[in-house]
């Protein structure tokens, strides 16, 4: 892996008129991140002291700063992208003994999304969320909360125990807390800040606080709002083999219209980090497919995009450069001989300039749709919802929908290796084609796996659906290099802890085995993976 500097550029209202800033995100971080590095009197011009913080934490979300593409491919396209079948990694590191053949121990890779949460996320978060900002500054409390949330709950997703509730404590070393306790107080979080977001909307519906830093929604609090009863949602979902009462009593509440917002329902809606306020941000997937040439697509996202004959193919990938052209992918855990021929495979469609995608309305909609189909009340039946969700997903790419949710006949396509001997027959028949005489696990299937394709390319979340679910039904691995830790077919279930941790917080790092309930292996199952 190669590794490159992401650039910004700022011209925050702060400076403007007294410097003109362009500079390296690095840079950026030194004047506007960290306050021991700006004159107090500037902090308190313009919402610096606390807006930066809000900033940096969505740059880092999901690694788009001075981490840089190399941070990003480790983070996100060597875990989620490829444990989820999305995409697939075509580099040929340590032989092709990494994760993509489950050696997790190789490089220390899985050590990047923690060392990103607790050196970025959690002290720009404690900069603000403390009980006199709370009251002085509350909606950026409130979204500082809510960014939190949103970049822990992928933190615990990945690991399992994390060391949170004494994180900064000062201490040489830190405890770790079980996964319950840590989703306990998500909830306890959003639903505070929920407050907070709703209340302000209602009394300042025109307000954009925060605009000059926020580079997701620039400060409209309403769509914040839907936002955090989204994450709810999305979390109230995520517990239900292990708590289904507390699932289904916080799925309600964050759909509910009548309590407050609601959560997504437009495209509008979505989540997306991008470029604003002179800040430039580069999509990092685009280095990893056309300068690292890395990444393609993954097999089963080819069973079923081309099974179904689904316009969304030509929105997320190119085509391939081999003869014949088409769209082909790879199959996750191949040997590879000749990187060269895999490097003419179809490669993700994004662009540098493409915003990046944390959540969206298609996700919100599938949601509901398996509240439904759970006969909770998702304001909507089923069938409904899903046939939205599908649309929203269609409507966001601006693809051709056509005969989607009615062609009986779609079924996944067999995979078939343009390159190696690694064709693999789809392991499924699921249709897009809603039915309402099957089963609940039919219909739960069908929903997920058209989740799974609105997802794109958010493989984290992607992956943790699978992991909660079983659903869709992924290509497993083709070499399974983990000694006996990871059943192929169950396939990974979560990464080791960092070695950094082992090393420096040792004695915890037990603990959390502990809490973790098996051993500090992919195939330990985390505390909410507990369907039959």
């Amino acid at each position: 892996m190669k590794k490159m500097k992401i650039y910004m550029k700022l011209k925050s209202a702060l400076v403007l008129g007294l410097f003109t800033l362009a500079a390296c995100t690095g840079n950026y971080r030194d004047f506007n991140m960290n306050p021991d590095n700006v004159p107090d009197s500037y902090l308190d011009m313009d919402g610096l002291r606390y807006g930066s913080a809000i900033t940096s934490m969505e740059l880092d979300m999901i690694p788009c700063s001075d981490q840089g593409a190399n941070a990003y491919q480790r983070a996100q396209n060597l875990t989620g992208d490829i444990f989820s079948g999305q995409l697939c990694a075509i580099g040929v590191w340590n032989g092709c003994s990494n994760n993509t053949t489950y050696n997790l121990r190789f490089d220390n890779w899985n050590d990047v999304m923690f060392n990103i949460a607790f050196t970025t996320i959690m002290p720009a978060w404690k900069r603000v969320c403390t009980e006199e900002n709370r009251e002085k500054e509350p909606v950026t409390y409130a979204i500082a909360q809510v960014l939190k949330v949103a970049a822990m709950h992928r933190c615990t997703d990945n690991y399992g125990p994390l060391p949170y509730f004494q994180f900064g404590n000062g201490a040489m070393t830190t405890p770790y807390d079980a996964q319950d306790k840590i989703y306990e107080s998500f909830f306890k979080d959003l639903n505070e800040a929920i407050d907070i977001l709703e209340d302000f909307c209602e009394k300042n519906p025109d307000a954009r606080p925060l605009k000059k830093y926020d580079l997701v929604y620039e400060g409209n609090i309403t769509k914040w709002a839907k936002f955090a009863n989204t994450l709810k949602l999305r979390l109230a979902m995520r517990i239900v083999y292990v708590d289904p009462a507390n699932a289904q009593k916080y799925a309600e509440e964050a759909v509910s219209t009548s309590r407050g917002v609601g959560v997504m329902t437009e495209n509008d809606d979505n989540a997306m980090l991008h470029s604003a306020n002179g800040i430039v941000v580069y999509h990092p997937l685009r280095v990893i497919w056309a300068m690292y040439k890395e990444t393609c697509m993954g097999s089963t996202m080819e069973s079923f995009l081309k099974g179904y004959s689904d316009d969304r193919i030509g929105k997320y990938f190119h085509k391939s450069t081999l003869e014949g052209g088409d769209y082909h992918g790879a199959r996750n855990g191949i040997i590879i001989d000749d990187q060269t021929l895999y490097q003419k495979l179809s490669t993700p469609n994004i662009e540098a300039s493409n915003k990046v995608k944390w959540m969206c309305a298609a996700e919100a909609y599938f949601l509901r749709a398996e509240g439904a189909l759970r006969k909770w009340n998702m304001e909507g039946d089923a069938k409904g919802l899903y046939e939205t969700g599908v649309r929203t997903s269609f409507a966001e790419w601006e693809a051709n929908i056509g005969s989607y949710l009615t062609n009986k006949d779609a079924k996944p396509a067999k995979y078939d290796d343009p390159i190696g001997n690694n064709s693999y027959s789809a392991r499924t028949e699921i249709t897009p084609v809603y039915d309402e005489k099957a089963s609940v696990e039919e219909n739960l299937e069908r929903i997920l796996t058209q989740k799974w394709i609105a997802l794109y390319p958010e493989g984290q979340e992607a992956w943790t659906e699978f992991r909660r679910t079983g659903y869709p039904k992924i290509m497993p691995v083709a070499n399974n290099f983990s000694n006996g830790a990871v059943d192929t077919e169950i396939q990974i279930r979560r990464v080791t802890f960092p070695q950094q941790e082992y090393d420096g917080n040792g004695a915890e790092v037990q603990r959390a085995i502990s809490l973790l309930g098996g051993p500090d292996t992919g195939g330990t199952k985390l505390w909410w993976d507990k369907k039959k």
